[in-house]
């Protein structure tokens, strides 16, 4: 659980690092870019983390042609890692209310 924690706030302070420097780049304001760009990255840990989506789809209709028909795709069965990426995403996004509050 610590490592996991660990995992989930070094990725945090990643994101705001990257988020922080480019709003600073590109001369907007930090607390749109940071609203922004942490939701992008929900939304791409969330799309890491899942399956059953159309990546896996895709994958598995690509298996089931090599294998000529005899492979059972297993499309109904959805579920969702809850992954470091996806927590310190969640932090990242609580850190701009948080940040939003007091600025």
């Amino acid at each position: 659980m610590v490592r996991y924690m660990t995992y989930a706030l070094m990725i945090t302070a990643i994101e705001v690092a990257v988020l922080f420097g480019i709003s600073l780049y590109f001369d907007a304001n930090m607390l749109t870019t940071m609203f922004f760009g942490s939701c992008f990255f929900i939304l791409v840990a969330f799309l890491m983390g899942s399956s059953g989506d159309i990546f896996t789809k895709n994958s598995e209709v690509a298996v089931f042609n090599s294998f000529l028909g005899s492979y059972k795709p297993r499309h109904e069965k959805a579920k969702l890692t809850i992954s470091p990426f996806l927590t310190g995403s969640l932090l990242c996004l609580v850190a701009y209310f948080v940040t939003d509050y007091f600025l």
